[in-house]
């Protein structure tokens, strides 16, 4: 059992991509680092590529102990989020893009090509651009530079190229693209494909998005970029849960946290408190913390939330779509990311961006089929070809996440998400699903499907930063307004998503705080 000091110099809320890269970056200049994560290290057995461990069992492993009570679709649900060292990063599909550099000019307006300036970044993409070349020299990243046509500017290569030869979906997918005049590129990834960031190359399995990589060549937080931090020096207390931060003076002076295992209570005292705890935990700790009495800024905390509008298109193809069941998610069409070049789709302005993506496992889809075609469901899911699409949301005051009332079993407020989409959003998802459907049926699919995705797992935008305290928590350098030793780095924080899965910006911009904080 590790040893808990009574004080740390800083100390980081979460070990997702918020927490883990300034860990690293604070850590590497010799600062004491203590990181307080309520996850535990994942196992790198079987039960990594297990679906029914990790997604159908009654309590799947590594989920949480306490749910988000979710109102997205005139209901309250209840979400149970995963708890792993790392964050979701263990989970996801380790796409790592970056913004496009009209992504940092603020949202979508409806019915317009134009973007609410008033909500734009602080900064531009240059001076995120050396940090993102950082965080993917850290993961490793996998791509080839000038495939993408909206790619932004940069000035080095990718550290890796991925492997050339594709999946059978993914290359269906590749050359129906090609046929229809559009513009396929490798997906960025952070695997580690040729063997050069760790001992274990990539085998191009089939088990990766939604699934715990069981050879550790995943380059998710937990093998890539914690373990450097730890080098240097860093603490990581798992299994421990911030539950309160004490503010007094305009400061952030203690943080309360408690063992989950043992049900052991300690304070901690700061000199420097970084909040990465992810868009929803990190407004709920400062809520229930009672920031609204020591900060001006507090009325956007929690609001505006996020989380991309996505959705997947099934096609139907005569023939079995990945008889290898290798890596099926490699391949991505920006051709739509700015709207229809035609200007004749709709709605104007921009889209967003189409991925092929993996067919979920017989059981994930028989448990989400509807009642009666549960095993025609999973039957058919050997003849599918997938398309994600991702599009851009905007930012609504009244999507939020908020305290209730009664209390967890940590005696903390409980979490609440109140969600609905814009028009608009909704729109763009429809063009986009009409495009991924026309590059399915050049590929072969004679049958389709359509499911919305209604996860919180692109979730961000609910602390986010501005150069207006009344227009945001956190200023420019992504500290609290009023609080001078406070900084929140995870998504919560960017001001828009863009179109492209938001982990690589994640690290990007919490790094570039993490020099600021040095700097002081």
């Amino acid at each position: 059992m590790k040893t808990i000091k009574s004080s740390y110099e800083y100390v980081i809320i979460g070990s997702g991509f918020g927490g883990s890269f300034p860990a690293y970056q604070l850590a590497k200049a010799g600062k004491e680092v203590c990181i307080i994560e309520r996850g535990v290290w994942v196992k790198r057995d079987d039960t990594c590529w297990d679906e029914f461990a990790l997604h159908l069992q009654k309590q799947p492993l590594y989920q949480g102990h306490t749910p988000y009570l979710v109102d997205q679709r005139g209901k309250v649900e209840a979400d149970w989020p995963y708890d792993t060292v790392g964050g979701m990063s263990t989970f996801y599909g380790a796409a790592a893009f970056r913004l496009r550099v009209q992504d940092f000019a603020g949202p979508p307006q409806p019915d317009s090509d134009k973007r609410n300036t008033k909500l734009a970044w602080p900064f531009d993409y240059k001076t995120l651009a050396p940090y993102y070349d950082k965080a993917e020299e850290l993961q490793c990243v996998a791509g080839i530079r000038g495939q993408d046509i909206t790619e932004p500017p940069r000035k080095k290569d990718y550290p890796q190229k991925p492997p050339l030869q594709l999946s059978r979906p993914s290359q269906k997918i590749w050359d129906a693209a090609t046929q229809l005049g559009l513009h396929p590129f490798y997906i960025p990834m952070a695997i580690n494909f040729t063997g050069k960031c760790n001992s274990m190359p990539c085998i191009l399995c089939n088990t990766c998005d939604h699934y715990l990589c069981k050879i550790r060549a995943k380059m998710d937080l937990s093998i890539s970029v914690l373990p450097k931090a730890l080098d240097y020096g860093a603490i990581l207390l798992d299994n421990h849960r911030a539950v309160k931060i004490n503010f007094s003076k305009n400061k952030a002076q203690s943080v309360e946290i408690i063992n989950q295992g043992t049900g052991q209570r300690h304070t901690i005292k700061c000199k420097y408190l970084i909040i990465a705890a992810g868009p929803i935990a990190t407004p709920h700790l400062l809520l229930a913390s009672g920031i609204e009495s020591v900060s001006s800024a507090t009325q956007h905390i929690g609001h505006n939330l996020m989380r991309h509008i996505n959705g997947v298109v099934s096609g139907v193809v005569p023939y079995i779509a990945n008889p290898d069941n290798t890596l099926a998610k490699r391949v991505a069409i920006a051709d739509y990311y700015y709207g229809d070049s035609s200007s004749q789709g709709f709605p104007r302005g921009n889209w967003g961006i189409i991925q092929d993506i993996a067919t979920p496992g017989k059981g994930v889809i028989k448990a989400n089929a509807p009642f009666g075609l549960k095993n025609i469901a999973a039957t058919f899911s050997q003849f599918l070809i997938n398309q994600l699409v991702i599009a851009e949301d905007i930012p609504q005051y009244t999507n939020r996440v908020y305290c209730l009332n009664s209390k967890d079993t940590f005696g903390m407020p409980n979490t609440a998400i109140y969600h609905r989409y814009h028009s608009r959003d909704i729109a763009v998802r429809e063009a986009l699903y009409n495009a991924a459907k026309r590059i399915l049926k050049q590929a072969g699919a004679k049958i389709f499907y359509y499911m919305p995705i209604i996860t919180f797992s692109h979730a961000l935008g609910t602390c986010r930063m501005g150069n207006d305290k009344n227009l945001s928590p956190v200023n420019p350098e992504c500290r609290l307004w009023d609080i001078t030793n406070c900084y929140i780095t995870d998504a919560s924080v960017l001001p828009t998503g863009g179109s492209v899965n938001p982990s690589l910006t994640i690290a990007a911009n919490a790094l570039r705080v993490a020099d600021i904080m040095l700097k002081r």
